[in-house]
C-alpha cells in the first residue's frame, strides 16, 4: 500500500516475486551466433505452439541490447533483430555478458548458454544487484524499456491462452 508520499515500499518479497531465486550473478564470453540461439531457446520456453514444450514464464530483460520478436513465428525464426550497444549483432563477434549462474550447471554454461568461455561467479547475487540498484536510483518508475519488442501482438500481451470461453484482462 502506499505510504503517505504516495510511494510503494519495495519490499524483500516484491524481489522474490520478480526474480523467484536468488542467484549468483554470473560473467562469460559468447559468440554472437551463441547470443542468437539463446534468444530463440528462450522465446521458445514462453511461445512454444505445444503448452508442454513452454517452461519459461517471460520474455527474458536485459540491459544494452535490443531485440525484436515474433510470438507467432517457428522456432528459430522469432528473432528479427538484434542490436547490442547501438550495433547490429555480429554472429563471429565475441560478447561479455552477465546471467545467472543456474546451481548443478557445469562451468561451461551460463543460464542455459552452453559452451561458454572464461565463466566467473561475481560476488553478487541477483538480489543484492537490485538492492544496490534501489539503494542509489530510489524511488523508481518501473516502466519498460521496450529492450524486448513484440512486432505481431500487443506489447502487453497477458496470455497465450486460446480457444476458450473467458478474458484476460
Amino acid at each position: 500500500m502506499p505510504d503517505s508520499s504516495g510511494l510503494v515500499s519495495i519490499t524483500e518479497g516484491f524481489l522474490y516475486d520478480m526474480l523467484p531465486v536468488n542467484s549468483t550473478v554470473r560473467m562469460a564470453k559468447i559468440t554472437g551466433f551463441q547470443l542468437k540461439n539463446w534468444l530463440e531457446k528462450e522465446m521458445q520456453n514462453v511461445f512454444a505452439k505445444d503448452p508442454s514444450k513452454r517452461i519459461g514464464g517471460w520474455v527474458i530483460r536485459f540491459e544494452g541490447m535490443q531485440v525484436t520478436f515474433k510470438v507467432y513465428e517457428e522456432f528459430g525464426k522469432r528473432v528479427q533483430t538484434v542490436v547490442v550497444n547501438g550495433q547490429p549483432l555480429d554472429f563471429h563477434r565475441v560478447y561479455t555478458i552477465c546471467a545467472c549462474e543456474r546451481e548443478g550447471d557445469p562451468a561451461t554454461m551460463l543460464c542455459r548458454i552452453p559452451n561458454v568461455l572464461e565463466a566467473s561467479n561475481s560476488p553478487f547475487s541477483l538480489h543484492d544487484v537490485m538492492k544496490d540498484y534501489l539503494a542509489k536510483n530510489s524511488p523508481v518508475n518501473p516502466v519498460p524499456k521496450g529492450n524486448a519488442k513484440v512486432l505481431d501482438v500487443s506489447q502487453t500481451l497477458l496470455t497465450q491462452v486460446f480457444g476458450v470461453d473467458y478474458k484476460f484482462s
